[in-house]
């Protein structure tokens, strides 16, 4: 069996088990939250990304449908049908406002950090960096032209985290 079917076998399989815990009304053991859309992200975008890489992303639903328009001209197969539920289920449980709430305080901040920036910056390089709040500001803004999920409210705190930590 090649890799790639033996992919496609294991995500039929968590389906079909996120499918009976859905109807539980629970999150899976993967940890993505219940819904009927929640089998459709787990056959179409688990098969090439983990779950993490998913819950990570705190993007508008703009942003989300823009990203399911790059991972469909990717070669992603979401059929037409499965296109809005899986827009709705993204746009739902993983927007920008989800963790707006608690971006404010010092302990949010390096969180965001580590889950916003970590994945691509090992944390010597950001400390390496000694920005104002304006250099900060305009990094921050490269990084979201280049795919960084930061989300609005997000950015403030991640700023005034980073001026504390490494700033001037």
């Amino acid at each position: 069996m090649s890799r790639c079917s033996a992919a496609v076998v294991v995500a039929c399989v968590l389906s079909c088990a996120s499918v009976a815990t859905g109807a539980q009304g629970q999150a899976g053991a993967d940890g993505l939250p219940a819904g009927a859309a929640a089998a459709i992200l787990r056959v179409r975008c688990t098969t090439c990304h983990g779950t993490a890489v998913i819950v990570q992303q705190r993007l508008s639903r703009a942003g989300w449908s823009g990203e399911l328009d790059k991972m469909t001209g990717w070669g992603a197969p979401v059929e037409g049908a499965e296109r809005q539920p899986l827009l709705d289920y993204l746009a739902t449980h993983f927007s920008g406002g989800a963790r707006a709430a608690a971006a404010g305080d010092e302990g949010s901040g390096a969180a965001l950090l580590a889950s916003r920036c970590g994945a691509c910056h090992d944390q010597r390089l950001i400390d390496q960096q000694r920005l104002d709040a304006a250099g900060w500001s305009r990094e921050l803004d490269k990084m979201i032209g280049w795919g960084a999920p930061v989300a609005d409210a997000e950015r403030e705190p991640l700023v005034r985290y980073l001026m504390n930590r490494a700033g001037r």
